[in-house]
């Protein structure tokens, strides 16, 4: 039989939307997630690791636990990073937020990361790869994408935010007016409704 089908994508609410502020001492670049390989959080060390020639003082904290968190604690200190990278562990999207200047999503395979949304929301600059949905995300805004799996590319564009964050700072800023106007919880309420209402018609 028919089956009616929408996609819907998820909502962030209301006091997401608030511009999170910086910790004393914020890091440049900041990841939460889990800490597995799928993630990219190597490649995100490697591309750190590989900005040391040009931005020597370049740090970032890594938030978040998972099944490769000694592996990546390892690789840091390997790559002679200990002192520019710190693993706080599990912290609360919003608390971490506070402790990194740019959001870094260097994943090898995403869906539809909830936390693009969040930190695009936040109003924090966004550095990510082009995987899964996150395309769907920054559509329509100046905010680019890289190759997956591609540390030259991803130390790039960390290097471009350290060269120009003021640029940065108004690429986020237009990037959350349209996460605010597309993925608000608002709008999805709404065509959730008008979805089930359009297939009880029918």
């Amino acid at each position: 039989g028919y089956c009616p089908v929408n996609i819907i994508p998820n909502g962030v609410s209301e006091e997401e939307f608030v511009p999170v502020e910086l910790a004393e001492g914020a890091a440049d670049f900041l990841f939460v997630g889990e800490l597995r390989q799928l993630k990219g959080v190597d490649i995100f060390l490697t591309a750190l690791s590989l900005l040391k020639d040009q931005f020597p003082a370049a740090s970032a904290v890594i938030v978040g636990d998972g099944p490769d968190s000694q592996r990546f604690i390892k690789m840091s200190e390997t790559l002679g990073l200990s002192k520019q990278v710190v693993f706080p562990g599990r912290l609360p999207a919003r608390q971490a937020f506070t402790l990194g200047r740019a959001m870094v999503v260097p994943s090898r395979a995403e869906s539809f990361p909830y936390i693009v949304l969040e930190a695009g929301a936040a109003q924090k600059p966004l550095i990510s790869t082009d995987v899964g949905g996150i395309n769907e995300i920054v559509e329509g805004s100046d905010t680019q994408l890289i190759e997956p799996a591609n540390p030259l590319a991803l130390k790039n564009a960390m290097a471009e935010f350290l060269s120009d964050p003021a640029r940065q700072a108004l690429k986020a800023q237009r990037l959350q007016a349209l996460i605010l106007k597309r993925f608000n919880i608002e709008t999805m309420a709404a065509q959730v409704t008008d979805f089930y209402l359009s297939v009880l018609k029918r």
